[in-house]
């Protein structure tokens, strides 16, 4: 009965030891400790650096001015007729791309040279080119495919729109239901496109140094990679964690053994 009595303790140990060990590692931000007194800890964070328009963007533009009939001439667009008293006309703006030379193309005014803009400089620049015929025109730019990936231990892998033009890593994360239990949380790969290159970025989200990162915040089209850790694989191969933990009871159980014989 002491026996059982030892290697019971000895298993329950080995239990509590393993979910200490698993709590520590699922802990975001593990440097941040406000504890009880409720006061607030300020961090850091890196710089917003507005988006760049890239090749292959889509924007929607759309050129107005107090004069319809005139400001009809710079857009695209199909026109539908809403039923109704008031015999409405809606007006379907079309969608620009970037071209691989990152110029868009507007009707009259022609080619107007954006990659590399944010969208309130794109706005200046097609503003300008369009002032030689329009003087009181009104521009508006939205990048409507900025989109972001996120793979690995998540919930829900996928591709998700983002409404506006900022997100990072923990709400793209968050979108896609937030990570298992086996992600590796120490170890989150950023990848993005940049120019004829790729760069890959590491997050250790364990820490809130993270935050500071120029990947913390993302770009259109990038990759969040989240990597299982150590445990999953070990449960993936179970002999691996039930071979050793047989093996250390069956150890203890004969040293037990032998100090009750002696």
């Amino acid at each position: 009965m002491h026996i059982l009595k030892f290697l019971s303790y000895i298993i329950a140990l080995l239990i509590l030891s393993s979910s200490c060990r698993t709590g520590k590692e699922l802990a975001l931000f593990q440097d941040i400790n406000i504890g009880d007194s409720g006061k607030v800890q300020e961090v850091r964070t890196a710089a917003f650096d507005p988006l760049r328009l890239q090749t292959d963007d889509q924007l929607q533009v759309v050129i107005s001015s107090i004069s319809p009939e005139a400001a009809q001439l710079f857009n695209l667009m199909s026109s539908a007729v809403i039923s109704g008293n008031n015999n409405l006309t809606q007006n379907m703006q079309s969608i620009y791309t970037v071209s691989p030379s990152g110029n868009i193309t507007i009707p009259v005014i022609g080619d107007v040279q954006i990659a590399g803009l944010t969208t309130d400089e794109a706005k200046s620049e097609i503003k300008k080119s369009v002032s030689e015929y329009l003087k009181d025109a009104v521009i508006s730019v939205s990048l409507i495919n900025f989109r972001v990936t996120v793979m690995g231990e998540v919930l829900r892998p996928s591709t998700f729109q983002v409404a506006g033009e900022k997100i990072n890593v923990l709400q793209a994360i968050g979108m896609a239901g937030d990570m298992t239990v086996f992600a590796k949380r120490s170890n989150i790969k950023v990848i993005r496109k940049a120019g004829d290159k790729v760069e890959v970025a590491r997050l250790n989200l364990n820490n809130s140094s993270a935050m500071r990162s120029p990947f913390y915040n993302l770009r259109q089209n990038d990759v969040v990679l989240i990597e299982p850790g150590r445990r999953k694989g070990l449960q993936a191969e179970g002999l691996n964690i039930i071979v050793p933990a047989v093996t250390s009871i069956i150890s203890l159980a004969i040293v037990a053994l032998t100090r009750i014989r002696l």
